[in-house]
């Protein structure tokens, strides 16, 4: 239809411009949707290649128990950027299965610069305020942030989106929003094992109130009838850990706590005032 037509035009542009900029890893995703790193979490289920193959499954759960597999490796404090440069340089023995292995090398494939990642359905279940506030930075009000609210996501992967190195994608039209180019994207299909990647895709519904300028409060709960299977996403933030390694918390080392207010939380007030706004107007409760 013409909006799909109007998002992969929009794409392609893109990507040719950040291609003339010789820029490298991007992500192709939504603005209800955030890059993660993939944690492992034993409540997530055997792995989607080894369904009804409990050998396969026993043999890839032993490279987590072991700590071999990369999985486990991914460090909470680092960034996707400084990962992947990392990765971009290592390449899995021959011999040795890279779904099994001890480095992720798709960053590292010169003839796939697109990179399917599984993406998971975060649904409008709260989690405990006294839980996610706990590690926050004082000034911080947990609930403002999708990516703390709400931590409950699907078992099973929905369809696929790409990181994708724009200085080396093809210059032609992109095949569609999921999987970029047919030919020079990891995988046969859209649909991406859960255990493959060393990052995943979290697609937000969001709250009602963020939900209802752009659809029914019936399209918004049937979005949320995936409750069978979920799995509280402890790893964003990670509650377990002795230091606070919420991804908010590392910003604001990064940038500084006033920085970080005015790019996240100052920004979400002031949205949620003119959503809010416009909403009356729609509903004109309030002149125009």
């Amino acid at each position: 239809d013409r909006l799909v037509y109007h998002q992969i035009t929009f794409y392609t542009q893109c990507l040719r411009s950040l291609k003339s900029e010789n820029r490298t890893w991007t992500t192709i995703i939504d603005t209800d949707e955030y890059l993660a790193f993939n944690y492992y979490d034993p409540r997530e289920g055997p792995t989607t290649w080894c369904e009804k193959n409990s050998t396969c499954n026993e043999e890839y759960v032993a490279t987590i128990r072991s700590g071999e597999h990369f999985r486990v490796k991914l460090n909470q404090s680092g960034t996707a950027a400084e990962f992947i440069a990392k990765n971009s340089q290592q390449k899995v023995p021959s011999g040795i299965n890279p779904r099994l292995a001890s480095i992720d090398d798709k960053f590292n494939n010169p003839d796939e610069p697109c990179i399917v990642l599984s993406r998971y359905l975060i649904g409008s279940k709260e989690s405990n305020r006294t839980e996610i506030q706990q590690e926050l930075d004082e000034g911080f009000d947990a609930t403002k942030f999708h990516t703390l609210r709400f931590r409950y996501r699907s078992l099973y992967p929905q369809i696929g989106k790409c990181i994708v190195d724009a200085s080396r994608s093809p210059r032609f039209m992109i095949k569609g929003p999921h999987r970029l180019y047919k030919s020079q994207c990891t995988g046969g299909n859209a649909h991406v094992h859960n255990a493959a990647m060393s990052f995943r895709i979290h697609h937000y519904i969001g709250s009602w109130e963020t939900w209802r300028l752009r659809g029914t409060k019936e399209q918004f709960d049937e979005r949320n009838r995936f409750n069978k299977g979920v799995v509280v996403d402890h790893t964003t933030p990670q509650f377990s850990s002795p230091e606070n390694l919420t991804w908010l918390s590392q910003f604001v080392k990064l940038v500084g706590k006033e920085k970080a207010l005015d790019l996240t939380q100052i920004i979400r007030l002031s949205e949620e005032l003119e959503a809010e706004k416009n909403f009356l107007k729609i509903k004109k409760i309030i002149p125009q």
